[in-house]
């Protein structure tokens, strides 16, 4: 295995405000994650892997933070919150995990938009990385939903611009 040759290179002012956005979609996430747990629809092993996934968001906002610095609200961004929130309800744990399975789709390709955008590779490798882990959350849920694994496998979500959201 070679290791690049070049350290990061940090991120531009355009670079911040873009990732300062992904820090506060994480937080929605997070704070969504949050929601679902607490419903009495799931038992104690999907209420543990809600918490799980609530504690990934939150560990992927606190990242972007760190790379982002002051510029980050580490705040939840309301519009993705209030896009899901009234999804998370009820006792249908299918829809619930579809839910979820869809805005974890939708930060993917949110996240995927940004690595092509982003000038600085250090914002662009640790968005990479988190993306990662959400498309492996999307299928679980999918999976957890009743999907077909071909089918869990699939994003057809649009990414999210913060523009349309903020």
């Amino acid at each position: 295995m070679t290791l690049p040759a070049v350290a990061p290179t940090p991120p531009t002012a355009a670079d911040r405000t873009l990732l300062a956005f992904a820090n506060s979609a994480e937080f929605a996430a997070r704070d969504l994650y949050a929601v679902a747990a607490a419903l009495p629809a799931f038992n104690d092993e999907e209420r543990a892997m809600l918490v799980g996934f609530h504690d990934h968001h939150l560990a992927a906002g606190q990242a972007l933070a760190g790379l982002v610095g002051k510029h980050a609200s580490n705040v939840r961004e309301d519009a993705v919150y209030d896009a899901f929130r009234g999804k998370m309800a009820g006792s249908d744990k299918s829809a619930i995990f579809d839910a979820l399975r869809e805005l974890e789709n939708t930060l993917v390709s949110t996240h995927l938009s940004l690595v092509g955008t982003l000038e600085g590779t250090g914002g662009s490798a640790l968005v990479a990385s988190i993306l990662t882990i959400q498309a492996r959350h999307a299928v679980a849920l999918g999976l957890l939903g009743g999907r077909a694994f071909a089918d869990a496998l699939t994003n057809d979500a649009a990414p999210l611009s913060p523009k349309a959201t903020s």
